[in-house]
């Protein structure tokens, strides 16, 4: 049966990982616990936790994400970080070096900083609204940055997703495993990526290297 977290109180948002989980209390701050391989807990270390530890130095937090082996959070002043596994440029500072402490994610085309005002973090990429255009960052293997090229490689640094740029129309994101999601105030459902299950909704089974609409949805 379900059971209560030990000493955490105050929790706004929750976030799961594979194998590890993220909470961000209304402090600000970010707490985490469970499998830390790669640094995805963000304490500094690489030692497996059971019980919530304080995510190291991140402080006025408002979204948090979990990705497969790596963490997102979004501060309030717009700026994104990330933290753990990093061998796709998932943390998105211009590195594949792994963090075991929150990094900043630079700016579009590695330029200055990001602010964001929302982020979702994939199994081994990330997007995020910035000024109400889409950006993208990590592995591309699929497809799943979305700027319309067929690099079929990594990207250690926000890249802008083609066609959706400021105003984009976009209100929410998700990324999933190889695929992303945008869906705009319309109500309709952009996707590319990873589609050999069809997982793009567009019915086909082709990868696509750019967002396409998601039929019958609006």
């Amino acid at each position: 049966p379900p059971t209560v977290v030990p000493g955490l109180t105050g929790v706004t948002a929750v976030a799961a990982g594979s194998g590890f989980s993220l909470a961000l209390k209304s402090d600000g701050t970010v707490w985490s616990w469970g499998s830390n391989g790669t640094g995805q807990l963000g304490d500094n270390t690489l030692l497996n936790h059971s019980a919530p530890a304080a995510v190291t130095g991140l402080t006025g937090v408002t979204d948090i994400s979990a990705g497969f082996a790596h963490s997102l959070a979004r501060k309030g002043d717009g700026s994104v970080w990330a933290w753990g596994s990093n061998s796709y440029g998932q943390l998105g500072n211009n590195t594949s070096a792994t963090s075991k402490v929150p990094v900043q994610v630079v700016g579009l085309g590695g330029v200055g900083t990001l602010s964001a005002t929302a982020i979702s973090a994939g199994v081994y990429h990330n997007l995020a609204l910035s000024g109400g255009a889409v950006v993208a960052w990590g592995s591309d293997i699929n497809g799943q940055l979305g700027d319309n090229l067929a690099r079929i490689s990594v990207n250690p640094a926000p890249v802008q997703v083609s066609g959706l740029t400021a105003p984009s129309g976009v209100s929410a994101l998700a990324a999933g495993n190889g695929q992303s999601l945008a869906l705009k105030t319309d109500g309709t459902v952009l996707a590319w990526g990873d589609n050999a299950f069809g997982q793009l909704g567009d019915n086909t089974t082709t990868r696509r290297f750019a967002p396409a609409p998601v039929v019958g949805l609006s």
